[in-house]
């Protein structure tokens, strides 16, 4: 946020974001967060104060997360399309008593508003602005967003990720892969999966325009090479099936729509070398890209060349330890397989209200300093000779849709709900 509004007044005419025919400058979508943040800030929004956003994608909703942000609160994503039991199991654990949404989806929420007796904000038509920037100060220990993940015990889960971890997780992602004022980055990815903090936040770091997909766009190819041919799109973040969708697709046009020298983020599930070949032969540069929800979005990183003939995670982003240990917490030696532990600055708080599975999953760091903590992946890995890691699989039953997490515990809970299922 220091790093956005700081460039503002710089780059206030610049392009901020692009959603369909919208553009909107650096020094307009500052101003229409300002005042939505001092209306959020008079309603009692404040540290760890949770406030759902339930929006399209569309400038809307940029407006929506800077304005949470700049009120000290932390954003809570509703997906749309997630089915209304979910949406009001996440809002009444949660505590959001106010979600910022829209007209269009009106009808949508009303049920879980009103089984949870949240309030809604509808952010439809011109917004009001505000040239002052608030002066509220954020904690680093402060939530920044809560964002749900499935659960083994048959609900969700929600992770609490602190403003200190995304930060240091955009500054090191600025360093390496690396962005600049020029770029104009793809935004793709649901709110409600944590990637999408890449494809929002990291540009408006530097300056440069966020490009919005809108959610039928995401999952229709050709809409999708248009807006990314038409955008002048630079850099693409998406999980392997997103790429092969794209790759796969057929237009009977010429096949120009990745751009010489676009730069190509792909994570949120194992990359098949078959695929890794491909993009690495389209694009003018590959990275493949990995990290639970519970470590801030990505933890570890790695350029890939047509060389690479396995899904290796590479090294480390910035402020992060990787280790590979054995059943009794000893490092495993290089080439042995082992669980993937990770320890640094990218660590979240932990589960909201859930601390016996925080202490489970976030254990005290054997070779850290007092007080420092691992997070146990529940992957599984080994050291290359090369000092890279490579990804072996799961020790448990995790399993990965489209990027998207699914314990099979959550399934199998659902499942036993049923008349005549017995087990």
């Amino acid at each position: 946020l220091a790093q956005f509004e700081a460039g503002v007044w710089e780059g206030s005419a610049a392009v901020a974001v692009v959603s369909g025919d919208e553009e909107v400058s650096y020094g307009e979508l500052n101003r229409r967060a300002n005042a939505l943040a001092r209306r959020l800030r008079a309603a009692g929004v404040g540290t760890d104060v949770v406030v759902g956003v339930g929006l399209e994608r569309s400038v809307a909703m940029m407006v929506a997360l800077l304005a949470v942000t700049k009120a000290g609160g932390a954003y809570l994503p509703l997906d749309p399309d997630y089915p209304s039991e979910r949406l009001a199991h996440m809002l009444r654990d949660s505590g959001a008593r106010l979600v910022l949404t829209q007209g269009t989806l009106r009808d949508r929420f009303a049920g879980v508003l009103k089984e949870t007796g949240a309030e809604a904000w509808l952010l439809d038509g011109p917004l009001e602005r505000d040239d002052a920037n608030l002066d509220v100060a954020v904690h680093p220990e402060s939530l920044a967003y809560v964002i749900y993940t499935s659960g083994s015990t048959g609900l969700p889960k929600g992770v609490m990720v602190r403003h200190d971890a995304v930060s240091n997780f955009l500054a090191t992602m600025a360093e390496q892969p690396g962005i600049s004022a020029r770029e104009r980055v793809l935004a793709l990815t649901s709110l409600s999966f944590d990637i999408a903090v890449l494809e929002l936040w990291l540009p408006l770091t530097v300056g440069a325009t966020v490009v919005l997909a809108d959610r039928e766009a995401a999952h229709d190819p050709a809409r999708l090479k248009a807006i990314i041919a038409g955008n002048g799109v630079t850099m693409i973040q998406a999980t392997p099936s997103s790429w092969r969708m794209l790759l796969d697709h057929d237009d009977g046009a010429a096949d120009t729509w990745l751009a010489p020298g676009c730069r190509v983020l792909c994570g949120g599930e194992a990359l098949p070398p078959d695929l890794a070949r491909r993009l690495v032969a389209r694009a003018g540069e590959v990275w493949n890209l990995y990290g639970p929800t519970e470590t801030t979005v990505w933890s570890a990183r790695r350029r890939l060349d047509a060389q690479d003939d396995r899904p290796v995670l590479g090294g480390p982003i910035g402020n992060t330890t990787l280790y590979i240990l054995d059943d009794d917490l000893n490092v495993a030696p290089v080439g042995v397989a082992g669980e993937l532990y990770i320890g640094g600055l990218g660590h979240a708080r932990g589960y909201w209200k859930r601390g016996a599975l925080t202490a489970e999953r976030f254990i005290p760091d054997p070779f850290g300093p007092p007080g420092a903590r691992l997070y146990r992946t529940g992957d599984v890995g080994r050291w290359r000779s090369d000092g890279v890691v490579e990804y072996i699989g799961r020790s448990d039953h995790q399993v990965k849709i489209r990027g998207h997490r699914i314990e099979l515990g959550e399934i199998e809970a659902r499942l036993l709900e049923q008349g005549g299922v017995r087990s």
